[in-house]
């Protein structure tokens, strides 16, 4: 049931979503920001959504694992971890009732935009370091022998982790490949450790910064929710949509006078 009502309601925002669109295009020639247009999706429902799939999905695999249909162990448990997970991760949304304990969700949310360039950018130098370390050290270091094998090398070397071994290790590689190693490990983790994970951390700080500036200042009011306030009619004014489906919409109403 709850899978239904988020679904219906899902849908709802994103029909009013492209209404809101259509007539800030045509009528006021207008472009509708990205923010303005996630204000109708409910990213709660979202999470809901998935989560019940995969509950579903995975019961009806469990099910045929105990009838002896199927030994997909593995598939069962993936979804009904994952569901589990965001059964737990949608308990924040409670939190997010009391402004104090909002603080978290508000700042993901303000960062985000900023940390998904800031990690495009990195990645292609992350890819970068990766190749090269597989295509030079790969022969000679047991930890580059895959690129796969390469990523998690350099992840923990981020974070700090075995750094000693993975330099010692180098020792028995030709003296070209020895010098090529150091230089390779050493501005990797110069890079990463010293700039760019002080630049995550940063932009963090400055969306918590922000977010904690706009709690002492007069709230800010988007296009859309002024656009909103606008509209003066009440729910019994006969200007709003019907059940029976009348021609007049809540936007044409709102602005049509």
């Amino acid at each position: 049931m709850s899978l239904l009502l988020c679904g219906r309601s899902v849908l709802r925002g994103v029909l009013l979503q492209h209404e809101y669109v259509q007539f800030f295009k045509h009528r006021l020639i207008r472009r509708v920001s990205l923010g303005d247009r996630m204000e109708f999706i409910n990213g709660w429902y979202l999470l809901l959504i998935i989560g019940d799939t995969f509950t579903i999905i995975g019961s009806f695999i469990k099910i045929s694992i105990e009838s002896k249909n199927s030994s997909s162990y593995d598939m069962c448990g993936i979804l009904l971890g994952t569901s589990t997970l965001l059964v737990w991760v949608g308990v924040i949304r409670y939190f997010s009732f009391f402004q104090k304990y909002n603080i978290l969700i508000v700042t993901l949310r303000a960062a985000f935009p900023n940390v998904i360039r800031f990690c495009c950018c990195v990645a292609a130098i992350y890819m970068g370091y990766c190749f090269c370390g597989w295509v030079v050290l790969g022969p000679y270091h047991a930890k580059f022998r895959s690129l796969s094998m390469v990523s998690q090398c350099l992840f923990s070397l981020i974070n700090g982790d075995d750094m000693f071994v993975t330099f010692a290790a180098m020792e028995r590689s030709g003296p070209l490949v020895w010098v090529f190693s150091q230089v390779y490990l050493y501005t990797f983790i110069s890079l990463f450790i010293y700039m760019v994970l002080s630049l995550f951390i940063a932009l963090i700080t400055g969306a918590y910064d922000t977010i904690t500036a706009q709690t002492k200042e007069p709230v800010r009011v988007s296009a859309l929710h002024l656009f909103i306030s606008e509209c003066d009619d009440t729910p019994s004014s006969g200007r709003f949509r019907g059940p029976e489906g009348s021609s007049c919409s809540f936007l044409y109403c709102c602005c049509c006078e």
